[in-house]
């Protein structure tokens, strides 16, 4: 499957595309700002999406609706670190599949991605007396 990074700050952009890059079961990856949706080719076909959510949250759900309407089948990992963060109703059931803050560890970030992909192998089990995450990678294999 391919994958669309869309967030505004380059270094994000730059590291959750080289994450991605090295996951299994990912194709060809490209990142672009938000401002850059309208210009993504219309496409039926299934593609995983990193949504970073910017400060401006009104901006960000109609960024995700013109988003949708290029690409309804999108499976859509919202990035955000407003933990009360509520998807409009007219957006529920458009692709938003899961949604981490941008702080997430690596792990738990690959665990979440391979869930939308549908492996459950990438479900990290908790670790022996806590529900801690276990790492599915070295992150070290990331660079």
């Amino acid at each position: 499957m391919s994958a669309i990074v869309i967030e505004s700050q380059p270094l994000v952009r730059l590291g959750m595309l080289r994450m991605l890059e090295h996951l299994s079961g990912i194709g060809p990856v490209h990142g672009i700002d938000p401002e850059g949706i309208d210009a993504l080719p219309a496409s039926d076909d299934p593609v995983l999406v990193v949504y970073g959510m910017s400060a401006e949250t009104t901006d960000n759900w109609s960024q995700l609706r013109r988003l949708y309407r290029r690409m309804p089948h999108a499976r859509i990992l919202l990035l955000c670190d407003n933990i009360w963060l509520r998807v409009p109703s007219a957006l529920q059931g458009g692709g938003m599949v899961a949604h981490l803050p941008k702080s997430a560890s690596i792990e738990r970030m690959e665990a979440a991605i391979g869930h939308l992909l549908g492996d459950a192998a990438y479900l990290p089990p908790p670790a022996s007396g806590s529900g801690a995450w276990q790492p599915h990678r070295h992150a070290s294999a990331l660079i």
